[in-house]
């Protein structure tokens, strides 16, 4: 028994870990990132969705847990409640708001990029925004508004 929770404890953690506010880490340490400053042409709303490991981790954490409830049938009812309530929130916690934006650089390139709206302190973009980028081996690793706009 102590060995499930410990894998429960270990999955919740790996899963939740993807949630946590992006910043620098230690394999960032020495990267070179190329910066850019450009304007927001455009900006939308857009959903990314996952490949359905949100939903199955879910549901078998939700199993696991409801296992715990009750006994005899109970129990079973309890489990299957538990997988088919965890796999909508996992679901749920998979699916990230982002915004597909498209930038004008200051050197006149243009491009498009996919970036994700952190939940827990949202700030969506808007055209006419000033923004830098940060690109390494043509990929948008970072960007930033360059002002801080009242809201």
């Amino acid at each position: 028994m102590r060995e499930v929770w410990i894998a429960v404890a270990l999955l919740l953690v790996a899963f939740f870990s993807g949630c946590a506010p992006k910043g620098y880490t230690q394999a960032d340490l020495g990267k070179v990132l190329v910066p850019y400053e450009g304007v927001v042409v455009s900006a939308r709303a857009v959903e990314v969705e996952d490949s359905g490991a949100g939903a199955i981790l879910g549901g078998i954490i939700g199993a696991v847990v409801g296992h715990q409830v009750g006994g005899g049938s109970g129990r079973d009812v309890a489990t299957v409640a538990g997988a088919i309530t965890g796999a909508v929130i996992g679901d749920k916690l998979a699916h990230a708001n982002a915004q597909e934006l498209i930038i004008k650089l200051d050197n006149g390139r243009k491009i498009a990029t996919v970036v994700a709206v952190d939940p827990k302190r949202p700030f969506w973009f808007r055209p006419g925004d000033r923004v830098r980028l940060y690109l390494q081996d043509d990929r948008v690793v970072r960007i930033e508004p360059l002002f801080l706009r009242d809201e």
